[in-house]
């Protein structure tokens, strides 16, 4: 037989797979020695060996064998002529080249030799054979680095030689198909996602990915139209979206592991906070100040967790999900048939993964890139554009474009005889995603209070919408503690704590490290409104512990509370009322207000001094102020009340405990017998007489303690005769000519002209200086008699007096300088000033000789605005606020914004309460005679629970008179107060005569809390009630005489005389404090708080 000729065994086999290594190795040596030897089969053309070669190995890939077909092809390439042999080395490069510079030099090479039409084609086979031959041989060993290697340089010629765009889809549609099918069979699908990402870097915008440089591929961006060209055709779109999903599950897997490791290292924190907040309710508490169950060492253990890293999945976790939506995103782009998507309840949990750690930046990544909800699917309250701006609003966190569609005004009494809405009830019938838009993005009290209280008292319909949703809750707890450090802020800790134990619930259901950090920022903003008013320390061992996860305070923030406290009074009544008025339209001032004065009594921020501040409705008569060194004084006096209160508090516990006693002890003695009875009864009648006796002592006791109190608070150690502030004002016209007395007085006697507002404010008071009056008291003067000495003796003596008190007070505030004259001229201005007031005075009380009683000068209302520390003093028991006319408001506005004037229920309008408790049958004796008048609705033994606000609206009260055990909360609590829409048209006057129903908690760092002001929040225009601890005996005779006082009915002063009729609710509490035995103990218990109401007189009356 005939031996081939050299080259024939190559062409013979060019067109048909080698099927065995034989036929390799035979056509591998035949294709050499072909061009070795030139043959003549081959002559003129210097590529024919390299184009046979290639023919041979792409029959041979495409039958299967890509062992048999990469040899082949690296043979050919090792066959070309020079200096294409330079490709032959692409394999074994070490570090990327760059396949477009490699080509351009031999390309140019070519077509200097005329040979460079066919080369290209050449070229493009041979390398796709080799690239798929790469593939196709791949297997877990394979370094997945090389081949991407060789793989860019391929795409990069490829693209560089492609003739038409016809040809370049082909060899892309193959170069990506390889590319794919190395990841299969390597199974390396993470290293060939990298690597395609990075070849996509200059078509879709790619983060910043640590992996990325891990596998050392920096591929030149546009130089390899394979990827982006290549993705068409059924096979490469099947392969792109079974890498894309294998990447995906891969990384839900590493995120799902991250995710338990997270809860695992959280458990001991959370913990901590379950067992710290298991009994926190989200009501108001009166004791909203008492301790978590959480120790300072626990709080310890929180802040350290939350400082760790254990329990925050890192960033680099999401990246294998994060590289597949965008793989899987590109393929959306170029509009593939693709029938493969994510599960949308896979990626929006990833999305809340990322969220609830404060991946921002890689949740508004996934939510674009990653799949769209299917029809109908309302499993998420947002997703897409309007989840990405939830997400931007709550890092940038300014609120400035917060719009919330549903803020419209609120319109009130749409029926009449139904109290107003509670505040979350108006919240409560907006959409789900605007209350999600407001506590992702705003920064208001105004916006964030309505959708908190919504959160927590709601019907829960919102509540569950958001707290259900997957990534809701990450802004719900973040808008939340904000909300809690705005409230602290404004001084309303007793709110902030309501909301506490919802932060902490949504970060045990979902810890992160964001989480536990927005919780304890929350918790240490509440500790540290709390610890500067901290008697055990514990909230200062708190607020130690946690203060590194307090945020710094940006700019734009409110100052806290008790960096205003010295300057602004009522704080947070005011923060609470514009949250109103953001639905109901803001108050503005009336024009006219009824005459009045008003004075601020506020604590320097040292608490070494009181500032007043004393303003009048007198036009003409400027602001007047005084810093006076007595706010230790003051503080001290606090201090003291305290102390008495704390005793008397015991002492009727004691007393109540020792009926029950006795009373257990009656039932159980056996009956004496006929010779013993006689002497038993005896016996215990001196011994009850013994302990009533000593009872009433201990309680004068107590009352005198309170009296010392007023004693101190009126002398030189506190107001002294800067007391006469609290003076209401005379007439208008008096006040004026007052002025000019003052004025022309500082001439007499060569004193500043600026002391004017202090010697016109000490003359209006004149008859309190240096006296010190009681109650009923009165100070007799006539004018007539004053202006000619020897007249009439008390007179004379009077008008000494009053001279020699007006000149220690002007020495020694350094008004004026010791002068001969200076008796003289003080003399004449007493004078003139008694005179120009009596002339003035609208009612006279004359004595038998033409006196006139100094005492009983008709003055207006005085309204006190009072440090919230201040308001357990007894000032109504100073001698100058003895008649009556003043009460005590929230804020230096109140008054000016304040609807109601008068009240009249003569003619009926009054709902009455007594004893609903059915305990106190003494009480109900003495006052159900009073209360069950015509137009009065009176109940006893029960009060509707829940529903008290509705009876009286029903009943269109104009009072609400409430008899019994402390402050009534359970019938109308304050929470409900607090949250009602203000109601000031249709609100009823209050009196709550209970012990301690008008006792103000207040601190450095809160404002004052308490029934009066929930009461006067909600519309109600006058509020009566007691400081502190009352007996019922006494508590009943005040209330029985101010109730007729009040019904128009004559009352008798127990003298036989007629008590003159009260012009005013607060004249008729301080007649009504005459009934009592002991005037201060109680008397000074009952206070005005609000509008000091004018009393409206029946026609007959």
């Amino acid at each position: 037989m005939r031996s081939a000729a050299v080259g024939e065994i190559l062409i013979q086999k060019a067109n048909c797979p080698l099927s065995d290594e034989a036929e390799l190795h035979a056509v591998i040596t035949d294709a050499r020695a072909a061009a070795a030897a030139r043959n003549v089969l081959l002559v003129g053309d210097a590529w024919r060996t390299v184009r046979l070669l290639a023919s041979a190995a792409r029959c041979t890939l495409q039958a299967g064998r890509g062992d048999f077909a990469l040899p082949l092809i690296t043979t050919a390439f090792d066959l070309c002529p020079e200096p294409f042999r330079r490709l032959a080395s692409l394999q074994v490069e070490k570090e990327m080249v760059e396949g477009c510079a490699l080509v351009r030099p031999i390309l140019t090479a070519a077509k200097s030799e005329g040979d460079g039409r066919d080369v290209p084609a050449v070229v493009c086979t041979a390398l796709m054979v080799w690239h798929g031959a790469l593939a196709s041989t791949a297997s877990t060993s394979s370094c997945p680095r090389g081949f991407f290697r060789f793989s860019h340089v391929a795409g990069e010629i490829l693209t560089e030689l492609a003739m038409d765009i016809s040809t370049l889809d082909k060899l892309a549609e193959c170069w990506l198909y390889n590319t794919l099918a190395f990841a299969d069979r390597s199974k390396n699908t993470k290293a060939a996602a990298f690597y395609l990402l990075e070849e996509l870097q200059d078509e879709i915008q790619i983060p910043e990915l640590r992996e990325r440089s891990e596998w050392g591929l920096v591929c030149s961006a546009g130089r390899n139209a394979c990827v982006r060209v290549g993705l068409h055709g059924p096979k490469v779109v099947a392969k792109w979206d079974r890498l894309c999903m294998n990447l995906y599950a891969e990384g839900c897997a590493l995120l799902h592991a991250s995710q338990e490791k997270v809860q695992r290292h959280a458990s001991g924190a959370m913990s901590i906070l379950r067992k710290s907040f298991a009994m926190e309710k989200t009501c108001y508490l009166i004791d909203f100040r008492r301790p978590l169950q959480m120790s300072s060492q626990e709080a310890t253990l929180l802040r350290d967790a939350a400082a760790s890293t254990d329990i925050c999945i890192p960033r680099e976790d999401f990246t294998l999900i994060r590289v597949a939506c965008f793989l899987k995103h590109f393929s959306g782009i170029k509009g593939c048939n693709s029938s493969v998507s994510f599960p949308f309840d896979s990626v929006s949990s990833v999305v809340s993964i990322a969220q609830r750690h404060r991946y921002a930046d890689i949740a508004i990544e996934l939510i674009r890139t990653g799949s769209a909800p299917s029809l109908g699917n309302g499993s998420l309250l947002p997703w897409g554009t309007e989840l990405e701006g939830l997400i931007n609003g709550a890092v940038e966190g300014n609120g400035e474009d917060v719009e919330c569609a549903p803020r419209e005004r609120v319109s009130t009494h749409v029926h009449f005889g139904v109290p107003n809405p509670l505040l979350h009830e108006i919240a409560q019938g907006w959409r789900a995603t605007d209350v999600l838009r407001i506590l992702a993005s705003s920064q208001t009290l105004e916006d964030l209070l309505p959708v908190g209280l919504t959160m927590i008292r709601g019907d829960g319909t919102i509540g569950h919408q958001l707290l259900q949703d997957k990534i809701a809750p990450s802004f719900v707890i973040d808008g939340l503690s904000r909300l809690i450090v705005r409230l602290v802020d404004e001084g309303d800790l007793p709110l902030a704590r309501c909301f506490l134990p919802l932060v902490v619930g949504i970060c045990e259901r979902m810890p992160s490290q964001a989480n536990l950090l927005v919780t304890l920022h929350a918790i240490a903003a509440f500790a540290q409104g709390c610890h500067y008013d901290d008697a055990d320390g514990y909230w200062t061992a708190v607020t130690n512990v946690l203060l590194p996860v307090l945020l710094p305070r940006s700019s734009g923030m409110s100052p806290p509370y008790r960096q205003t406290k010295s300057v602004v009074a009522g704080r947070t009544f005011s923060s609470r009322r514009r949250v109103f008025d953001t639905f109901c339209g803001n108050s503005y001032p009336r024009e006219e207000v009824h005459s009045h004065c008003q004075l601020q009594v506020l604590l320097t921020s040292d608490h070494e001094s009181v500032k007043l501040s004393r303003s009048s409705s007198v036009e003409g008569i400027t602001v007047w102020e005084k810093v006076l060194p007595v706010g230790r004084a003051l503080l001290e006096m606090v201090a003291r009340m305290h102390e008495i209160e704390a005793q008397n508090r015991r002492h009727l516990e004691a007393t109540l405990y020792n009926k029950e006693v006795s009373v257990l002890g009656k039932e159980k003695r056996e009956a004496p017998s006929d010779a013993t009875g006689a002497f038993s009864n005896s016996e215990v009648e001196r011994q009850s007489r013994k302990a009533r006796a000593e009872w009433w002592e201990q309680r004068h006791a107590f009352d005198s303690a309170v009296q010392k109190v007023v004693e101190k608070l009126q002398s030189d150690d506190c107001f002294g005769c800067w007391r006469v502030a609290m003076c209401g004002d005379l007439s208008p016209s008096c006040l004026l000519e007052l002025k000019r007395v003052a004025a022309q007085l500082l001439h007499d006697i060569g004193a500043p002209a600026h002391h004017i507002m202090d010697v016109t404010l000490i003359l209006a008071g004149l008859p309190f200086l240096g006296m010190r009056c009681c109650a009923g008291g009165k100070l007799l003067f006539s004018p007539s008699h004053g202006s000619a000495k020897g007249t009439c003796a008390s007179c004379d003596e009077l008008l000494c007096n009053l001279s020699e008190a007006l000149e220690i007070e002007l020495l020694k505030h350094g008004i004026a300088a010791s002068s001969t004259g200076l008796l003289s001229a003080l003399r004449g201005a007493c004078l003139c000033t008694l005179a120009t007031i009596c002339k003035a005075m609208s009612v006279t009380c004359e004595s038998e000789l033409g006196h006139i009683d100094l005492f009983s000068f008709s003055r207006s209302s005085l309204y006190l605005v009072l440090d919230n520390e201040l308001h357990g003093l007894p000032l109504e028991g100073m001698d100058v606020l003895l008649a009556g006319n003043v009460a005590r408001v929230p804020t230096s506005t109140f008054i000016s914004n304040s609807k109601a004037e008068s009240l009249g229920i003569c003619d009926g309008g009054v709902y009455c309460a007594i004893d609903p408790a059915g305990d106190m049958p003494k009480t109900s004796k003495r006052l159900l005679p009073v209360c069950r008048r015509s137009g009065w609705k009176t109940i006893t033994h029960s009060v509707p629970c829940g529903r008290l606000m509705h009876e009286l609206y029903s009943y269109r009260a104009k009072a609400y008179v409430y008899v019994g055990h402390g402050k009534g909360e359970r019938f109308l609590h304050r929470g409900e107060l607090y949250e009602q829409f203000p109601d000031p048209d249709e609100f009823p006057a209050v009196f709550l005569m209970g012990c301690s129903s008008a006792y103000m908690e207040g601190g450095a760092s809160y404002d004052s809390y308490g029934m009066p002001y929930a009461f006067l929040h909600a519309g109600c225009p006058l509020f009566l009630g007691c400081l502190w601890h009352v007996t019922d005996g006494e508590i009943d005779r005040l209330t029985k005489r101010l109730l007729l006082l009040l019904a128009g009915e004559s009352v008798d002063d127990g003298d036989g005389a007629s008590l003159p009729p009260p012009r005013t609710v607060g004249e008729a509490l301080a007649l009504a404090r005459r009934a009592c035995k002991l005037p201060f103990l109680t008397g000074c218990a009952a206070v005005l708080y609000g509008t000091n109401l004018s009393l409206e007189r029946s026609v007959d009356g």
